[in-house]
């Protein structure tokens, strides 16, 4: 039973220092940059040492041999713990919490280490039940135990936290290092146990098994969830290891048999049995070989011959795609059915723009129906420059690396960081990108994998390929999604258009009818405006004429009573009665004749030179008339129109209009004022030598800011009802825009108005116009 102990416990450590070595090469053959891979490189190199010199110790024959194996194999023990606190707090991202706790420990190991070489620690003595040197602890040895033990629980607390706490690969990765540490420290531990001569079988010899079994789970971690990315070289080298022994064993086979059969049956030497043997191994080996990796790629990689299936499928799908939200529908289905993603999404390139839109996704929150990143955007950058696709994995992996060379002189191109942060905010643990040529068009996004798994070499390189077949069809796609979605626009554009020219039509004859109902109303609004000068006419010119008429048809009764009495009267009798009727005869002809010439119009519609100066002086009289019954008499009017002012270009009756409005106006303006004045002045407009300017101003009431601003507006009247139409000013308006000139007012309370019109110089070139009048 002793032996067996003896041999079991050297196998097993034997065991555990070839497998730890191994991996400790591995992982530190994978990155020896990144630090996580060098602390567990050096963790398990430790361990690899640790168990080397637990084998020494075994075989030592004396004391001297015996202790001095044991004191190295406790450095190393020593050693273990905080380096492996320090890998795992690491592994979690939780160093910089720990980080002086980390010290602490290190600075404990050191002190122990130091007291390992002191004679208060340990010594060796033989035991006879396991036929070989043990380590027998001192007074200082519980230190060791303590520190041991307090650095492995603590590791496994905080896995078993941030196990609890974390999801997708991530939780699987921490599970299985929770699950190697929770079963190699159980069995390891268990060394502290022969030293104090405790002896509980089945324990020993085979507790040092589970330091063997901590490297077969973290092996499984690596080949099922990428643990520490050492996938592929782990797979290819036992792989093909055991494909090159097989392929050996296949063609020494078949040369031992051409050795001893064939050749016997042939009858023919043994150098010649040997150079046979050996050509029919060259013709052998390659078709050997080729067989064997293709039942490798089969089985062994099943997901790398399947991918090239569905590549292929893909590619044969998206050929037969002319819509482009089908062919995005496609790709996206594909990944996440095929590859069983949780969720998938396309950014794609605005144009020419520095957009990249998200176009269509599958399996992502609500927040991201609407998603927009920039050119400058650190993931953008990234893609644009590596024309890769990318795994956050290996962004934090670029991240511890750029850590550990923080101090060093070279300058990080990329902010792995945000690029990160980037990938976080997007829910992708994956993003792929799709170039055109030279230019990234389309970035494929894509969340973790539902079995939990990270993207492999193998997928990234697959879902590369895809997006670069896919570009040029999706690039078909939306061209010819654009062509469809211009035809659409275009037809729209024409049925607008045909509406369009409908409804200008319709327009049109609208607005002529409006034009000619314009036109009616204007022409009314005269023939009021004429209807209600000729009733203020008639009124005055009766008067007028009445008196001397009176007068007149008194003196024919006079004469005629005379005749009666007198037969013989003689003429000279009744001259003067004739005088007197004469007189009035002549007065009853000056109105007659001031009327004609007042009254007398122009040839209709034409516009034709015209005297200022004789307009106004031939309106006084008109306006005499109107303001007869109003008892206007006693206003000053003082015309100011100088020689050098040129004729106008105007229609006669329409301009008399206008000055008879502002003439009454005025005169009911000053009303009730002693003393009254209208100045009428003219000059050459300053601001256009092609005009002539009439200031027309009153000394009356003035008005208001409020009333010169409705003053021209058509019916405002500030008169008492029945007293003005309102149409007197807002003619006059429309009378000077006819002839092309403008009107304006100037008043102020309780000083008087002032009306400033601009009319148009006659010229001998001046094209004849017609102005619409009423009958």
């Amino acid at each position: 039973m002793q032996e067996v102990f003896k041999d079991q416990y050297m196998l097993a450590s034997s065991f555990t220092a070839a497998s730890t070595f191994l991996l400790a090469a591995l992982v530190f053959w994978k990155n020896y940059k990144r630090r996580l891979n060098l602390l567990y490189f050096f963790w398990a190199f430790s361990v690899g040492f640790w168990s080397l010199a637990l084998v020494f110790n075994i075989f030592s024959s004396n004391f001297t041999s015996a202790i001095f194996w044991s004191k190295i194999l406790h450095f190393w023990a020593i050693l273990l713990p905080p380096i492996y606190v320090h890998f795992v707090l690491l592994f979690l991202q939780k160093e910089n919490k720990f980080k002086r706790l980390i010290i602490g420990i290190y600075l404990l190991s050191f002190v122990t280490i130091l007291l390992d070489f002191s004679p208060w620690f340990l010594t060796s003595t033989y035991r006879e039940k396991f036929h070989f040197f043990v380590t027998k602890p001192l007074a200082l040895y519980p230190l060791h135990i303590v520190l041991f033990v307090f650095c492995i629980l603590f590791a496994i607390f905080q896995l078993f936290l941030s196990f609890r706490e974390s999801k997708g690969k991530y939780k699987q990765q921490v599970w299985f290092f929770f699950l190697a540490t929770l079963i190699g420290y159980s069995g390891g531990i268990t060394n502290f146990l022969i030293n104090y001569d405790f002896l509980i079988y089945p324990l020993y010899p085979f507790g040092n098994y589970t330091i063997c079994a901590y490297v077969v789970v973290i092996g499984l971690g690596i080949l099922k969830y990428q643990l520490m990315d050492i996938y592929v070289i782990i797979r290819k080298t036992l792989v093909f290891a055991g494909l090159f022994g097989l392929l050996l064993l296949v063609v020494g086979t078949i040369t031992a048999l051409t050795q001893s059969y064939i050749g016997q049956l042939v009858g023919i030497g043994a150098t010649t049995r040997q150079i046979l043997s050996i050509l029919i191994a060259m013709v052998l080996f390659d078709p050997v070989r080729k067989f064997l990796t293709n039942v490798t790629d089969k089985f062994l990689f099943q997901k790398k011959y399947d991918y090239h299936k569905l590549l292929k499928d893909a590619s044969r799908g998206m050929s037969n795609i002319e819509s482009l939200e089908r062919l995005l529908g496609l790709v996206v289905h594909f990944v996440t059915m095929k590859m069983r993603i949780k969720n998938a999404a396309v950014l794609m390139r605005e144009g020419a723009s520095d957009q990249y839109n998200l176009v269509y996704q599958r399996g992502f929150d609500k927040k991201f129906l609407t998603l927009t990143l920039y050119q400058n955007d650190p993931l953008i950058h990234y893609l644009e420059t590596h024309k890769e696709a990318v795994d956050i994995e290996r962004i934090k992996e670029q991240i511890e690396t750029a850590s550990s060379r923080r101090h060093g002189k070279i300058a990080e191109d990329y902010d792995y960081e945000a690029i990160r942060e980037r990938m976080d905010q997007l829910q992708a643990a994956c993003c792929v990108p799709s170039f055109l040529g030279r230019e990234l068009r389309n970035i494929l996004l894509m969340g973790e994998k539902k079995s939990g798994e990270y993207y492999s070499n193998e997928d990234l390189n697959l879902l590369y390929t895809l997006a670069q077949e896919s570009s040029i069809a999706i690039e078909n796609a939306r061209l010819y999604d654009e062509a469809i979605k211009k035809s659409r626009e275009l037809e729209h554009i024409n049925d607008q258009l045909e509406h369009s020219k409908t409804l200008l039509m319709k327009a049109l004859q609208e607005a002529e009818g409006a034009n000619k109902q314009l036109q009616d109303t204007q022409a009314q609004l005269i023939h009021e405006q004429k209807m209600a000068t000729l009733g203020r006419l008639a009124a005055s010119v009766g008067h007028e004429v009445n008196n001397p008429l009176t007068i007149l048809s008194m003196n024919v009764s006079r004469v005629i009573l005379k005749h009666r009495k007198h037969p013989d009267m003689k003429v000279t009798e009744i001259i003067d009665v004739f005088d007197k009727m004469e007189k009035n005869i002549e007065r009853i002809k000056a109105v007659v004749n001031t009327l004609t010439g007042l009254l007398k119009k122009s040839e209709k519609g034409k516009f034709e030179a015209l005297s200022l100066k004789l307009i106004l002086e031939e309106t006084l009289p008109l306006v005499q008339f109107q303001t007869y019954l109003d008892n206007l008499s006693g206003t000053e009017v003082d015309f100011n129109v100088p020689g050098n002012v040129p004729l106008i270009r105007g229609d006669l009756e329409r301009l008399q209009e206008v000055f008879l409005n502002l003439f009454i106006n005025a005169f009911h303006a000053m009303a009730g004022k002693r003393h009254r004045r209208i100045e009428v002045h003219a000059e050459m407009d300053p601001q256009d030598p092609n005009m002539v300017a009439v200031h027309f101003k009153d000394n009356g009431s003035g008005m208001t800011e409020d009333v010169m601003k409705k003053v021209f507006n058509y019916g405002f009247t500030t008169k008492a009802p029945g007293k003005g139409s309102g149409l007197g000013l807002y003619m006059c308006k429309y009378i000077v825009e006819l002839h092309g000139g403008t009107i304006r007012v100037q008043s102020k309370l309780g000083e008087g108005t002032t009306f400033t019109l601009t009319l148009p110089i006659y010229s001998e070139t001046s094209t004849v116009k017609t102005v619409s009048s009423s009958s």
